[in-house]
C-alpha cells in the first residue's frame, strides 16, 4: 500500500512539472505573456502550425478582434476532423498576427499591418484591415516596391460592418440634441462649431461644462483618427463622394474646419481604445467625446459599466461618416503564399460569412456583412447605440486623397510645445545606452512638425535648459546639440522635470489653448540630486479643477535601475505614458511612438 501511495506521489510530481514545462513554453510560443509597458508596435509570435496543417495567418483590424479570436478558435478545432474545412485532406490551421502597443498585445491597426507586410516584418496569408482603402493602399505601396500585384482577387468579400461614431458622455450628446434620436443639427459642423466657439458649452446653455474638449487618433496610426479627418474634409467641402486631391486644401473649407476643430483637441494617440481609456479614467472633466466605432461604446458600456460616471453614447454625425467594412484581402500574389495557402484562406473567408459566425458578429456588437440583416441586441439604447439612429454615410476616397488630407491636416492642427528632459547622468555613460537615447531623441525631434516648438533640458546632479525654438528654426542645431551630449555626474530628475513644468506654463500663459504641450522625460536612474522631493513635484503635476487637462508628459525608462514606480506615477498624473523600451534599439522607436501623441 505503502509502495502504491509513493508511485501516485512520485508520478503525480513528473504530470505537474510536465504541466509546468507545457505551460511555460506555450506561453513563450504564444507570445502571451504579459506585456511590457513601452510596447511599440512590434510583432508577437505566433502558435507553431501543427503537423500534417496547412497554416494560414491573418493580419486583422482590432476591431473585430473579440469575434475573429472565436471564430478561429472554433474554426481550428472543427478543422482537425471536418472534410469541408480541409485542402486535399489536409486540416487549415489560422494564426493571427498581433502586435504590441500602448502596453497591450493587441490585433493589428490598419495602417501597420500594411506597412510592416510591405517591408517584410510579418508575412500573413490575408489582410483583414479596418476599411476597404487599406486593401488599396496595400497593393499600390506594394506594387510600387515589388512590381507585381499581391492579390489576385478583384474585389475583397466585407466581413464585418461598425459605423464610426463620436463616443460621449450621454449630457452632452443630449445637449447637442444627438441623443437617442441624432436630429439634423447632429453635425460635424455642430462640433466644430462648438469647439470653435469661446463660451463653449455655454454656447448650448450649459456653461458650467466649459470648453469642449475631444480627442481622436493621430492621422496614418489610428484608422478612426484616418477616418474621422477625411470625414471632416468631406463634410466641411459637401461632399458625401468622389473627394478628390485638389478638392483638399489647407485654404478652403476642409483645412479650415480641421483647424476649428483641432482647438478642442485634448488628446491624441495611436489607438481609440486608449483614448476611450482616457476619457473613462479621467471623466468629462477631461474629455468630452473620443472618435470612435459603435461596436467599442457598446462594448464599454458591457464591460465597464459600474466605471463610468455615466453612460457612454454613440453619436452618429447627420452630415455623414463612414461605415466602415473590413475586408478579407488573400495575398495569393506574395512569394509567401502558396496555392495550398490560398485554398485554404478561401476555406476559412466562407466560414466566416456562413450563417452561424455572422450570427456572432451582431451578438458581439458589430454589424454583419450584409447590410440588410434586422440588427439587436446588444446594437441597442441601453449599450450607447441606437440601431434606428439614420447613417448618412461618406464614400471613402481613393488613397492619393486621403495622404493629402494628411498633408493638410498635418499643417493646420493643433501644434505643440514639447520640453525634451534627457537623462545624462553618469549611469547613461555605457556607450549602447547613451547612443541609443541620443538617436532616439534626434528621432522625435526629426518627427515633429515644422511649427511645434521645442526646448532641450538635459540634465545630470544639475539642470541645464538649452536649444528652444520651433523645428523649423532650431531643428539641425538642436540635432546638433543632442549629438554632443556626453554621460556623467548625479541625477536631479525631479528639479528638470519641474523647471520644464515651469517654462510651459510660462508658455502657457501667452499662448493659452492655441497649442498643446508636452513633456518626454528619459530616464535611466534614480533621483539623487534634485532641491525639490517626489511629493512637491507630484503636486505641481496635479490636475486641478481650473486645468483638469494640465500638461501631457511620456517618461521613459531605461536600464534595469530604472525607478519605475516613480516614472509610472508621474506619466499616469499627467494623462500620459511610461514607456519601458526592451533593448537599447527600441528606444529610437519609443521616441518615435511617443511623437503620435502630440
Amino acid at each position: 500500500m505503502n509502495s502504491n501511495r509513493s508511485w501516485w506521489i512520485w508520478g503525480a510530481a513528473v504530470l505537474l512539472i510536465v504541466f509546468v514545462f507545457v505551460a511555460v513554453i506555450g506561453r513563450l510560443i504564444d507570445g502571451i505573456g504579459e506585456p511590457d509597458p513601452g510596447d511599440n508596435g512590434s510583432a508577437v509570435a505566433t502558435p507553431t502550425t501543427p503537423a500534417n496543417a496547412i497554416g494560414i495567418s491573418i493580419a486583422s483590424s482590432n476591431t473585430k478582434e473579440a469575434w475573429l479570436h472565436q471564430a478561429v478558435d472554433a474554426f481550428n478545432t472543427a478543422a482537425a476532423s471536418d472534410p469541408d474545412l480541409q485542402v486535399d485532406g489536409k486540416p487549415v490551421f489560422v494564426t493571427i498576427l498581433q502586435e504590441e502597443v500602448d502596453g497591450k498585445v493587441a490585433d493589428y491597426r490598419s495602417g501597420t499591418m500594411v506597412s510592416d507586410t510591405v517591408a517584410g516584418r510579418i508575412e500573413p496569408t490575408v489582410l483583414s484591415p479596418g476599411e476597404e482603402s487599406w486593401v488599396q493602399k496595400f497593393d499600390r505601396d506594394w506594387q510600387s516596391a515589388k512590381g507585381a500585384d499581391p492579390i489576385s482577387e478583384a474585389q475583397a468579400p466585407i466581413l464585418v460592418r461598425t459605423p464610426l461614431v463620436v463616443a460621449m458622455w450621454e449630457s452632452r450628446a443630449k445637449a447637442l440634441g444627438c441623443w437617442p434620436t441624432p436630429g439634423p443639427d447632429c453635425t460635424w459642423a455642430r462640433l466644430g462649431a462648438l469647439a470653435n466657439d469661446p463660451q463653449g458649452w455655454a454656447a448650448v446653455g450649459k456653461p458650467e461644462w466649459k470648453k469642449f474638449k475631444f480627442g481622436y487618433g493621430y492621422f496614418g496610426e489610428s484608422n478612426s483618427g484616418t477616418l474621422a479627418t477625411v470625414a471632416m474634409c468631406m463634410a466641411a467641402l459637401g461632399k458625401a463622394v468622389g473627394l478628390t486631391v485638389a478638392d483638399v486644401s489647407p485654404d478652403n473649407a476642409c483645412g479650415r474646419f480641421l483647424h476649428e476643430i483641432e482647438r478642442a483637441k485634448v488628446h491624441s494617440g495611436k489607438s481609440d481604445v486608449f483614448l476611450l481609456d482616457q476619457m473613462q479614467a479621467g471623466g468629462p472633466e477631461y474629455l468630452d467625446g473620443v472618435v470612435t466605432y459603435e461596436s467599442n461604446v457598446i462594448a464599454r458600456n458591457r464591460s465597464a459599466r459600474d466605471q463610468l460616471r455615466e453612460p457612454l453614447v454613440s453619436v452618429y454625425p447627420q452630415d455623414g461618416t463612414v461605415v466602415v467594412g473590413h475586408p478579407y484581402a488573400i495575398l495569393d500574389g506574395t512569394p509567401w503564399v502558396s496555392d495550398e495557402q490560398a485554398a485554404g484562406a478561401r476555406i476559412f473567408r466562407d466560414y466566416l460569412l456562413s450563417d452561424g459566425q455572422q450570427r456572432a458578429v451582431l451578438e458581439l456588437g458589430l454589424r454583419p456583412a450584409d447590410p440588410a440583416t434586422p440588427l439587436g441586441t446588444p446594437i441597442e439604447l441601453g449599450n450607447g447605440a441606437n440601431p434606428e439612429a439614420t447613417l448618412v454615410p461618406l464614400t471613402v476616397p481613393d488613397t492619393l486623397a486621403i495622404d493629402r488630407v494628411g498633408e493638410v491636416w498635418q499643417d493646420v492642427r493643433k501644434h505643440a510645445v514639447i520640453a525634451i528632459v534627457f537623462d545624462k547622468s553618469g549611469s547613461m555613460a555605457e556607450n549602447s545606452k547613451i547612443n541609443a537615447a541620443v538617436k532616439g531623441a534626434q528621432e522625435f525631434v526629426r518627427r515633429m512638425s515644422p511649427q511645434d516648438e521645442l526646448l532641450w533640458i538635459p540634465f545630470d546632479e544639475a539642470v541645464y535648459p538649452g536649444v528652444r525654438g520651433t523645428k523649423a528654426a532650431v531643428g539641425e542645431d538642436l540635432i546638433g546639440d543632442i549629438a554632443a551630449t556626453t554621460a556623467d555626474g548625479g541625477t536631479a530628475l525631479y528639479d528638470a522635470i519641474l523647471l520644464a513644468r515651469q517654462e510651459l506654463e510660462t508658455q502657457r500663459a501667452v499662448t493659452g489653448d492655441t497649442v498643446r504641450y508636452g513633456i518626454v522625460v528619459l530616464s535611466d536612474g534614480q533621483d539623487q540630486n534634485s532641491v525639490q522631493t517626489l511629493s512637491q513635484l507630484e503636486s505641481a503635476l496635479a490636475t486641478t479643477e481650473a486645468d483638469p487637462t494640465g500638461i501631457q508628459i511620456h517618461t521613459i525608462g531605461i536600464g534595469e535601475d530604472a525607478d519605475e514606480a516613480t516614472l509610472k506615477k508621474i506619466a499616469q498624473a499627467a494623462h500620459g505614458r511610461f514607456w519601458k523600451p526592451k533593448s537599447d534599439a527600441e528606444v529610437v522607436v519609443v521616441y518615435k511612438d511617443i511623437a503620435a501623441y502630440f
